[in-house]
């Protein structure tokens, strides 16, 4: 009896790391295109519109195993902009130094690699100082996200075939004044230019399109 119960956990084990392995791979009859995690290079710059105003990026390089990005508002001062490897937001720092907005583990529509049809959920907190908005706003979100299509968009900056990708949040015991219950927010990830080239959300003062992508030399 011991014995067949050590070969079912063994094969429960099996099982499970099996799945583990292969949750972040498509299916193996899936002929549609995919994309892996992008190859930045110091230096490689994004510019988009948002509030009908100019904001950039700039990758700076690595730190404790994340991405460091440079932001700029109309050319002005730069801020201090962290995010994971696979492009997700973690938090920043204003001119001064200071954390503005952080989140844990982070808050993004990416996770690399990319396919049609790919579907994964997270759970996140986060917390943004009143001075941007945040009115000192702390809440968990639960976020589902979904691959929906691959397909040709304008912007801007040029046309480019991307990954077209929708989030739905929902605020679990939201403590701030300004937190919101629910929304969705989608966005366009190009492979090509190595970032989003779109983002349109429920609240429009979020939504942004690149207007210029600039290779590091």
């Amino acid at each position: 009896m011991r014995n067949i119960l050590f070969m079912l956990f063994l094969v429960l084990v099996m099982l499970g790391s099996g799945y583990a392995s292969d949750k972040d791979k498509p299916p193996t009859d899936y002929q549609g295109p995919i994309a892996e995690r992008p190859k930045l290079v110091k230096g490689d710059r994004w510019e988009y519109t948002r509030r009908d105003q100019v904001i950039s990026f700039e990758f700076a390089g690595e730190e404790n195993g994340n991405l460091v990005f440079y932001v700029q508002w109309n050319g002005g001062g730069k801020m201090k902009n962290i995010r994971t490897p696979d492009l997700n937001f973690i938090k920043e720092f204003n001119k001064k130094g200071e954390i503005v907005e952080e989140c844990n583990p982070y808050k993004g529509a990416l996770r690399f690699p990319l396919w049609i049809g790919k579907k994964w959920s997270y759970t996140f907190t986060t917390t943004k100082l009143a001075e941007h908005g945040g009115a000192g706003e702390l809440a968990d979100r639960d976020s589902d996200v979904k691959v929906v299509s691959y397909e040709q968009i304008k912007v801007p900056a040029g046309t480019f075939w991307a990954f077209k990708i929708e989030e739905h949040r929902v605020t679990r015991g939201a403590r701030g004044p300004k937190a919101r219950l629910g929304y969705n927010s989608t966005v366009w990830y190009s492979p090509e230019v190595k970032n989003i080239i779109k983002v349109e959300e429920d609240k429009e003062v979020y939504n942004r399109d690149l207007i210029k992508y600039i290779p590091a030399k």
